[in-house]
């Protein structure tokens, strides 16, 4: 699967959990390092894609309105060689948002 394929299937899992996508930047000259910010108005959460070293950054951060700068804190240490393929990355993301947003 394409990267564009796993993001567009990935939004529309989080519209059915009632989150919105609300920056996707991708990178192709760094390695294919990308960004995404997933999350509601007042709570979001960030997953950042280090292409060239492989490691997944998750962050989070509330909102008090929709111009907060966020504050994104680590929620826990960037994974490293935990996901083989971009596809497993996905499955990690959509799991994560499962648990903190899903019923």
């Amino acid at each position: 699967m394409e990267h564009t394929e796993l993001v567009n299937n990935l939004t529309s899992e989080c519209e059915a959990l009632g989150l919105t996508l609300y920056e996707h930047k991708y990178h192709h000259q760094a390695f294919g390092s990308w960004l995404l910010v997933i999350g509601t108005p007042h709570d979001r959460m960030q997953f950042s894609w280090d292409g060239k070293e492989s490691y997944l950054g998750v962050a989070y951060s509330s909102f008090n309105n929709g111009n907060s700068t966020p504050n994104w804190e680590s929620l826990f240490p960037n994974i490293s060689s935990t996901q083989t393929s971009q596809i497993e990355v996905f499955q990690f993301i959509s799991k994560e948002l499962n648990q903190r947003y899903g019923t």
